[in-house]
């Protein structure tokens, strides 16, 4: 009985992280960055290292984290020779940004297809 309740619990908890995906409007690009500070929560790093980390492009990078910062979900910190720093800020995401870096590969692809999706599906509740 534990797993089913464990499973419906789940259910909820990923249906409550897509909607805050969908929410802010999430891309391709943000979901790989949320993940990125979901498992490096502490971290505050600039563009190019972050670019390197992701293994992409600064001007891939550059959009997604301008946006994520609007949103209040990233800092950018800038100091005295120019170089601005990002982090994740200190706000109540925290916890979605923090479920999204525990995600298991497979569980972070089934999401991220579940957000390119046009339309968002409750839970059902009669599992």
């Amino acid at each position: 009985m534990d797993t089913i309740t464990d499973y419906r619990i789940s259910r909820i908890a990923d249906y409550d992280l897509l909607s805050f995906l969908k929410d802010i409007n999430c891309t391709g690009m943000q979901f790989k960055l949320l993940r990125f500070w979901g498992r490096h929560p502490k971290a505050k790093l600039s563009l190019h290292t972050i670019a390197r980390a992701l293994d992409t492009s600064t001007i891939n990078l550059r959009d997604a984290i301008t946006n994520l910062v609007g949103k209040g979900i990233l800092t950018a910190q800038h100091n005295s020779d120019g170089l601005t720093t990002y982090a994740l800020s200190e706000q109540q995401t925290l916890e979605y940004i923090d479920e999204l870096g525990s995600l298991d590969w497979n569980e972070a692809m089934n999401l991220e297809k579940q957000l390119k999706a046009k339309t968002v599906l409750p839970a059902d509740k009669s599992e």
